[in-house]
């Protein structure tokens, strides 16, 4: 009886994989970053195009594969303080974070999912706030992340230190906001410590 239970189990397991299971051999590729990555038939024909994103509709939330390393610090920052829900997954062994909110504008879930492929990251956003099928496959046709599981956190979790490090010394100094003088102040982080000064 436990021998024919387990096997019962074992085929709707399987079965539901194959429900589950995308086909994602028509769909186009689109080159975003150092990634080409697969676009289903529904986000084909994009709004935006360039080699920092892949953007489907004006409204970036719709749809969008975006190339983030040169901004993950603002980017990764404004997400953690902004988005109501934030957790770690995996995406078919792929660690990835996936925020979602819901817009009081525009009465909708929106989510973006950050992962990383190669060396380098990108996020996916879309309606809603389930992963779905259609966005794992994107995901899964970029390469694999050469990042380990801890590489992959502790590289978002520094970039999130200096944000925040970055705003708390901004917010301080007495020159803070400058633009009605035409002067921009500015903040650096990098290998020689942290640099600020103001530029005419």
């Amino acid at each position: 009886m436990i021998r024919r239970i387990l096997i019962i189990l074992i085929a709707l397991f399987v079965l539901m994989n194959c429900v589950s299971a995308v086909d994602s051999s028509n769909w186009t590729k689109a080159s975003v970053g150092y990634e080409n990555f697969s676009i289903p038939p529904q986000y084909e024909n994009p709004y935006k195009h360039d080699f920092h994103l892949y953007q489907w509709n004006d409204d970036i939330d719709v749809f969008t594969v975006r190339y983030v390393n040169p901004r993950i610090m603002s980017l990764y920052g404004y997400f953690m303080d902004h988005y109501s829900m934030v957790k770690k997954v995996d995406i078919d062994g792929r660690d990835a974070v996936h925020f979602s909110t819901f817009d009081r504008y525009d009465e909708t879930n929106n989510s973006k999912l950050w992962f990383s492929a190669g060396e380098e990251f990108y996020y996916i956003a879309w309606r809603g706030s389930e992963i779905t099928p259609v966005i794992k496959e994107v995901v899964k046709s970029a390469s694999d992340s050469k990042y380990t599981h801890d590489e992959f956190y502790q590289i978002l979790n520094d970039e999130y230190r200096n944000y925040n490090l970055i705003n708390s010394i901004e917010s301080q100094r007495s020159d803070y906001p400058t633009s009605s003088d035409g002067h921009h102040s500015f903040v650096s982080f990098g290998s020689n410590g942290i640099n600020f000064g103001v530029m005419s």
